[in-house]
C-alpha cells in the first residue's frame, strides 16, 4: 500500500491493548472511526492502536476518486450548457 492509497472501511479490527473486537466503521489519516458493538456509540481510535488480518482491508486508489470527481464537474459544466447556451 503507497500514500495514494485509501483503506475502505466496514472491517473487523482488534484493540491492542485490551483484546477487544471493533467493527471500523471510517478510516481517517490517522484515526479510525469504530463500533465496539451493534448499536453502541461510535469512538474515535488511533489507527496504531488496531491489529487487522490484512486479507479483510479493501484498498482504493485514490486516482479512481479523483477520475470521479473530474466526471462530476464535466456533467456539471454540460448541465450548465444546456440551460445557458450560448447566443
Amino acid at each position: 500500500m503507497d500514500e495514494d492509497d485509501e483503506i475502505l472501511p466496514d472491517f473487523e479490527a482488534e484493540i491492542d491493548d485490551d483484546g477487544s473486537r471493533v467493527w471500523v466503521t471510517a478510516v481517517l489519516e490517522r484515526t479510525a472511526v469504530v463500533e465496539p458493538a451493534p448499536g453502541e456509540p461510535k469512538v474515535l481510535l488511533n489507527r496504531h492502536r488496531l491489529l487487522v488480518d490484512p486479507q479483510q482491508l479493501r484498498v482504493r486508489h485514490l486516482a479512481s476518486k479523483e477520475a470521479a470527481r473530474r466526471g462530476r464537474e464535466a456533467a456539471r459544466q454540460l448541465r450548465l450548457q444546456e440551460h445557458n447556451p450560448a447566443a
